[in-house]
């Protein structure tokens, strides 16, 4: 039994020997995965670091990009706005022209009646003066002839009294 008891011991003893070599394979399997975990992780963390700057830097970028965007938007609704109000304003002046030219049209023909007026009431002035001037002689004239029957009649009364007197 000593054999067996020797047998068993030495058999404890590989069987111990070969635990504490897997043990320490092990060991050393998961110590470098480990370290090689450690490794990735380390540089995926660096990486992440990276990509969180280009993040940060793109998220500025797109804050800046939508900011100029809005003011785009808002600077193209102030233009429509200005846009329609000037649009309004030619449309009102268009018909205000429009007014304006009917109102020219009909003052110039109001004009051309009223100097046809003038023309034919020149014309008849012209014929009243001529008349005027006429009659104005013919009174002169009469009155030429009155102021020569006159002094006849004073030169007949005379005449007479002095015939009925003398």
């Amino acid at each position: 039994m000593a054999i067996m008891k020797k047998d068993v011991n030495f058999g404890m003893f590989v069987l111990i020997i070969a635990t504490l070599f897997v043990f320490a394979g092990f060991t050393s399997y998961y110590q470098s995965t480990f370290e090689n975990l450690t490794s990735e992780y380390r540089i995926k963390l660096s990486e992440l670091g990276l990509v969180t700057e280009n993040l940060q830097e793109e998220k500025v970028k797109l804050n800046q990009t939508s900011l100029q965007l809005k003011i785009k938007a808002e600077r193209e609704q102030d233009l429509s706005n200005k846009y329609d109000d000037m649009r309004g304003i030619k449309e009102q002046l268009e018909v205000d022209k429009a007014a304006l030219e009917s109102d020219l049209a009909a003052t110039k023909s109001d004009l051309a009646t009223t100097s046809a007026e003038l023309s034919t009431t020149k014309d008849s002035l012209v014929e009243k003066t001529a008349a005027l001037s006429s009659a104005l002689a013919e009174v002169d004239s009469l009155k030429s002839e009155r102021d020569s029957l006159k002094a006849q009649k004073d030169s007949l009364q005379e005449q007479l009294d002095n015939y009925v007197c003398g």
